[in-house]
Parts: structure tokens; sequence; C-alpha cells
């Protein structure tokens, strides 16, 4: 009997410890911080629990810059995660080191595939926007798009509607400018960021874009990119605009401007920095001569370099994060976009829906929505571009200036010959 017991437990150390090995650990980098990072940690708590084989370890990494440099290195060294977040032109990036796995491979798995319905279910923007020479590549994760926040307070006690269209937005920033008897602004009608991201939102509301729709050449030397970038720089001379590179949550929050334009995924910074001062809300980016307000956020991938399981178990979390209720509870949390149609049927978003009108907003938006390049020379030319678009703003070169020196940039970058 002694040695049968023996016997026993030896053989229940080797099944524990069996046990143990089976499970599969998938490293996720990303930039998620403060309420989004912990939004995360919970769905990948929730995932963990359902899944006693996997364990998906939420990585975070510091800010996309930092993300980007370390997802560059990795596809040298080797040393990459199972997967992570990534923009689209990283993705580009990256396939040139043949290290990111196609999620086709698993979506047309029969065994653990998506179906054909499941698929569909993903907004057809974010599908897109996620496919190279036909193949599905990455998946959407933490998606926002473009809006104006608007204090409805200053436009109640100023006689005006929101705005619906870029003459509209022009006439009402001026509106709203209130100077003091020395004739100091004290709040400015409109607030913008001197960015490429600003410019970038108000040329493609006039049907412009910063490249050729071949992405062989700059077209800044366009009639459309012209006007616009004066239009923005005007509005700053006019004195009815505040400008300046970073987030003006906190501006918008102390008064300081009656609207701005920026993505939703800063919704919960800006009600923390409003924090019941005033009435507030979103609306859509004002009409040019379309409706084509850009998305931001970025998209999943698994790489080649983890092992045939990891990759797999990538894939199941992938999966779980496409769930309706997971999608819902994330966009309720943080301000993204749900990237599944079926969020909006879970009862979660209903109730938050029928209590919150700005999520009606974000989501008649979608349809509309558009796409940065995905090119890996993206992030070079947004940088340069954003510099030019800066000192044009801030009046250190003229408009006509600064695009010259940003198509001439762009064109060297894509090797374009003179």
């Amino acid at each position: 009997m002694k040695k049968i017991l023996i016997v026993v437990l030896a053989l229940s150390v080797v099944l524990m410890g069996s046990a143990f090995a089976a499970k599969t650990v998938v490293t996720f980098w990303n930039s998620m911080g403060g309420a989004q990072g912990k939004a995360l940690s919970q769905i990948v708590d929730e995932f963990n629990a359902q899944h006693p084989n996997i364990e998906v370890k939420s990585i975070y990494v510091g800010n996309y810059g930092v993300l980007v440099q370390k997802l560059l290195a990795g596809a040298v060294s080797g040393q990459l995660p199972t997967m992570s977040q990534v923009y689209s032109n990283w993705t580009a990036q990256l396939m040139k080191s043949n290290v990111v796995q196609p999620m086709q491979k698993f979506i047309d798995d029969p065994n653990v595939g998506l179906s054909k319905s499941q698929l569909a279910d993903i907004w057809k923007p974010f599908i897109k926007a996620n496919t190279w020479n036909g193949k599905i590549y990455t998946l959407p994760f933490n998606k926002s798009i473009y809006i104006l926040y608007v204090n409805t307070d200053a436009l109640m006690l100023a006689g005006l509607d929101i705005p619906r269209t870029i003459p509209e937005l022009i006439k009402d920033a001026k509106l709203l400018t209130i100077k003091d008897s020395s004739g100091k602004v004290i709040q400015y009608g409109l607030g913008l960021r001197t960015t490429v991201d600003t410019f970038e939102v108000f040329l493609r509301q006039e049907g412009g874009h910063i490249l050729t729709p071949d992405f062989k050449r700059g077209n800044l030397d366009s009639k459309v990119a012209l006007d616009t970038l004066k239009m923005l720089v005007d509005l700053v001379k006019s004195g009815t605009t505040f400008a300046q590179g970073g987030y003006l949550d906190g501006p918008f929050g102390n008064g300081k401007i009656a609207m701005y334009v920026d993505t939703s995924a800063g919704i919960s910074y800006t009600a923390r920095s409003v924090g019941g001062k005033f009435a507030w809300t979103i609306a859509p980016v004002p009409k040019g001569k379309v409706q084509a307000p850009p998305f931001a956020g970025t998209d999943i991938a698994i790489f080649k370099t983890a092992s045939e399981a990891q990759q797999k178990a990538a894939w199941e979390f992938t999966k779980f994060l496409l769930k309706p209720e997971i999608q819902a509870f994330w966009a309720i949390k943080t301000g993204y976009l749900p990237v599944v149609k079926s969020a909006l049927d879970t009862q979660a978003w209903k109730d938050y829906s029928a209590s919150n009108p700005m999520a009606k907003v974000l989501i008649s938006q979608i349809p509309y929505g558009s796409f940065d390049p995905g090119i890996a020379e993206w992030y070079t030319i947004r940088t340069k571009v954003g510099a030019a678009v800066s000192d044009a703003m801030f009046l250190k070169k003229t408009p006509e200036e600064a695009l010259q020196y940003a198509q001439d940039q762009i064109n060297k970058i894509l090797g374009v010959k003179k």
C-alpha cells in the first residue's frame, strides 16, 4: 500500500508539472496607460480566467514613440513579443522584415477562424485599413475618430448653434472670442493643435490628401493643400484661435477656449478637465466639401518569431478582444470606438448610449472615417509635414514656404526624381 501511495503521489507531481508546463504565455506589448491601461488589465484578467492554459501578459512599454522603436529593434534582433499594438505604417515597416504573421492565416482556419458573419461584423473601414495586397495582416484594436469638442454653455450665451460646416466654424470662432477691457483675450473661440493631424483633419474635409492616391509622391503642391493651411494660419492671425502643440483638454477645461478639434480618445481627459464647471458635448468635425474625419489608433499584430503555440494563443486573445461584450466594455471605459457592429446590440452599450448622447455622435461618424496611408515611410513623412505645419501656424514660415519644404521632403523620402 505504501509503495502504491508513493507511485500515485509521484504520478500526481508529474501530471501537475505537465499541466503547468502546458500553459502558453503570450506577451502583449502596448502603450495603454491610465484609464485605458486599467481597462485593458481587466480584459486580460478576464481572458486569463476563462483560459487556464493561456496566460496573456500585458506589458506597458511606454508611449507610442518608445513602442515603435522597440518593435523595429526587435525585428532586427529577433526579440519581439508574441503580439503588439501597431499603427498601419509600423506594420508596413515590419512586413519588410517578414516578421508579421498575417491574421488571414488564422481567420481562414476552419477550426478556430472567423465565420463570414463574424468578419462582416467588423466595421468595413477597419478591415480595409488592415489589408495589404488582398490579405488581412492585422485587426483593429483601439480606434478613435476626430471630433469637435464644444462648450455648450459658451455657445448658448452667444446665441449660437454647434457649427456644422467649416465656414460656420470660422464665423463662430470669432463670435465666441471674448476680450477684457484691456483688449486681452480671455476666451478664444477655437483651439487648434499645431500638428500634422490638425492639418490633415481639415485637408481631408476639403477632399485633399498629403500624398497622391498611389502614395508615390507628395500632393502638397495642390490648391486645396495651400488653401487649407492658409485657413489655419489666418485663424491664428485673426486672434480668435489659440494654437499650441500639446493637448487642448486643459485649456478647454479652464475656459480658455470654447471649441477644439481632437480625437474621441480624449473624451475622458476632457471630462476630468471640465470637472462639471460648465456643460459641454462633442459633435462631428464641421464639414467642408466632404465629410471624411480621420481615424486614429492602432491595430493588433501577431509575430512569426513566436512559437506556433504562442501564435495560436494570441489569436484566441485577439478573438476575445473582438467579442461584442468586450468591445462594449472597452469603448465605454476608454472612449474608443467599438470595432464590431454587434457591440451596439449589447445591453451595456444600449444603457450607456441612452444616457450618453456623445456615444451616438461617435458611431454616426464611422462610415465617413478615413485612414492614413499604410506605407512604411508614413511616420517620417508625418514628422516632416508636422514640422512644416507648426512653422506656418507659429508664423515662422509662410504657408507657401512651409508646403514647399514639406513637398520636397516627401518626394525625397519617397525617392521621387526631380
